[in-house]
């Protein structure tokens, strides 16, 4: 399950979803269609039925939006926007 990094705080209106990394001072600014995606994970738990919900009204391929929220999905786990739970944490090195 995806869920917002702890150091991660997010704030939704009518135009969008502003993002703040606090561990790094950045904000990540979305748009309609990225606040959907970040709807989709914080608060549905997923995207499943995402694209289909997205495509189909606007004629769009399912596949292809899919494999678009599928990458930027990923973009926000790598920069560490989004946690994995059901991965273990990754282990840190102490160096003295």
């Amino acid at each position: 399950m995806l869920i917002p990094g702890p150091h991660v705080h997010h704030a939704t209106s009518d135009h969008g979803t502003a993002v703040l990394d606090v561990r790094r001072g950045q904000w990540l600014m979305l748009d309609a269609d990225a606040s959907r995606i970040w709807h989709a994970v914080t608060v549905r738990g997923g995207t499943t039925g995402l694209a289909d919900e997205i495509a189909i009204p606007t004629g769009q391929d399912p596949q292809t939006v899919g494999e678009q929220i599928a990458a930027f999905v990923g973009e926000l786990v790598v920069t560490g926007m989004l946690v994995d739970t059901d991965r273990p944490p990754r282990q840190r090195r102490c160096w003295r």
